[in-house]
Order: C-alpha cells, then sequence, then structure tokens
C-alpha cells in the first residue's frame, strides 16, 4: 500500500498537499516564545525549518460506497499566507496522483480559512468551480459568519469574495446544520472553536475508526500543549475545550487522526510517553 493511501475499513483515503511553506510560528502561537518548541525538534524534524514551523497545507480524497470527497482544498495561487509565499501545489498533486477533477462528488469544506479553499474555484475564471461535477459543503455557521460586512471587508474577506462566494452563485454551495452523512462511513460532525462552524469528520468502516480533525490542531505539536492559545481561533477558550475533547475522544476510541496541519500525509495515532500525549505519524 501506497504510504500515501490509508483504508479506514471499506474507506480509502489519499493524502494530498497544496505544498509546504516556512512561517514565523509566533504569528499563529503568539504567546509561545520560540525557545519551547526546541522540545519538539527531535520529535517531529519534518515540521521545523529551525526556528520555524514549515506547515503542511493538507487535502484528503475519501472515497467510499462509490463516492468521492475532497476535504478541503488548499490555498491555492493567491500570493502569500503568513507573510510566505505558497506553492499552490494541489493540482499538480491530483495529476501526480491520478485523479480527476471530475470524479469528485463532494467537496467538503472545514471552514473558510483561506488555506482551506483555494482551490475551490478555478484561478484562471473565478466564476467556475475547480471540481465541476461536485457539490461544495460547509457549515451554516461559517457561512453567517464569513459573509458578514465585518468580514468582507478586512483581509479575512478576500478568500470568501474569491473563493466561497462563487459556489453560491453557481448554485453549487450546500450548507449543513449539526451532523451530516456525506458518504457511507463518512459523517461531518460540528466541532466549533476555530471558527463558529468548523467541521471534522468522524470515519467508521469495520472495526476500524478516524477522525479528520481539520484546525482544531495547529500543528501536530499541539496534541501534546492542547491548551497553548492559537490564535486562528475565533473563539479561544470554545477552540481548547473542542480540542481535548476530540483528542480525549480519539484517544479513548484507539483512532487514528488526521489533519490539515499535521506531518505528511497527515494521519498518525495518538500515544502516551513520560505521561504526555503525543501524536505519532504513520
Amino acid at each position: 500500500m501506497s504510504k500515501d493511501v490509508l483504508n479506514v475499513g471499506d474507506v480509502a483515503i489519499t493524502s494530498l498537499s497544496d505544498g509546504r511553506l516556512v512561517f514565523d510560528q509566533r504569528i499563529t502561537f503568539p504567546d509561545t516564545p520560540l525557545e519551547h518548541w526546541e522540545q519538539y525538534y527531535d520529535i517531529f524534524p519534518e515540521y521545523f525549518s529551525k526556528p520555524y514551523f514549515l506547515l503542511n497545507l493538507g487535502v484528503f480524497v475519501m472515497r467510499s460506497g462509490g463516492k468521492t470527497l475532497v476535504a478541503d482544498t488548499g490555498f491555492g495561487p493567491h500570493g502569500q499566507m503568513l507573510g510566505s509565499d505558497t506553492p499552490a501545489d494541489l493540482m499538480n498533486d491530483f495529476a501526480r496522483k491520478g485523479i480527476g477533477t471530475d470524479e469528485v462528488d463532494t467537496v467538503f469544506l472545514t471552514h473558510l480559512h483561506g488555506d482551506h479553499v483555494g482551490w475551490n474555484t478555478r484561478p484562471e475564471e473565478l466564476s467556475k468551480p475547480t471540481f465541476e461535477k461536485a457539490r461544495y459543503t460547509v457549515h451554516r455557521a461559517d457561512w453567517e459568519h464569513f459573509t458578514t460586512p465585518e468580514i468582507l471587508e478586512d483581509f479575512r474577506g478576500d478568500a470568501v469574495k474569491r473563493s466561497v462566494m462563487p459556489l453560491e452563485e453557481a448554485g453549487v454551495l450546500d450548507l449543513m446544520e449539526g451532523e451530516t452523512e456525506l458518504a457511507p462511513g463518512i459523517t461531518a460532525i460540528h466541532t466549533p472553536g476555530h471558527t463558529p462552524g468548523h467541521m471534522s469528520l468522524l470515519i467508521s468502516s469495520g472495526r476500524e475508526r478516524a477522525l479528520l480533525i481539520g484546525d482544531v490542531l495547529g500543528s501536530p505539536m499541539h496534541v501534546t500543549d492542547p491548551d497553548l492559545t492559537y490564535w486562528p481561533d475565533t473563539d479561544k477558550e470554545l477552540g481548547k475545550k473542542t480540542r481535548h475533547h476530540l483528542l480525549d475522544m480519539a484517544e479513548g476510541e484507539g483512532m487514528t487522526v488526521l489533519g490539515s496541519h499535521l506531518s505528511q500525509p497527515g494521519w498518525g495515532t495518538l500515544v502516551r510517553w513520560q505521561g504526555r500525549r503525543y501524536w505519532k505519524g504513520l
């Protein structure tokens, strides 16, 4: 089996990426000094361009019951993110993995931050969805939050106007509320805090279970330090509460944990070492 493919029962998950970028993590963890991360250099060497983070922009394709689902669409070719140039490599990775955009039935958006919606539409013609046969789905609370005048008028609105609002205009956007089954064994659950409508995916097939955690985790180190304040969280206290809840659930049930910003290919298990919880890549 390819290292880029994970099977959870009858659900096949392929890891893709829009690339990786180096940035100063004090942007997203402003209350945490750079020295704090040194303890993780040997544990997650792939995650550092010392002393800075080397962030993966992860995307997942899931196949189940004849359905093909894409979870998030990266940042896209839209300039800089966190002060760094973005690789915009996702469409190249689709080609490398032999997956056509026309194979996709559903594009699931964990939330509406710019690094999760960037390839929703075609950069050469933003009115056209990239995944031409797909329905796009997001939680109603995120749509209502990110389309307020306050958001649309500042930098956060750029991605929404460019990569989300055209979906509604094209008639391909569906708004979810609460738990929603998207394909056999793949269920969206509301996990707010990072954004009001942030959603995760519970994957259950046979006796195997996995959890796509989206941006509940800002890095693999967040598993060990879940109380670190994560600046992008809209509601920081709720973000911490959700993070603890999902990590406890995943550990208690022995679930594989997948995340947008975890080390490639983006999935692993939760382990205990010297009394602390760690994410261990598979």
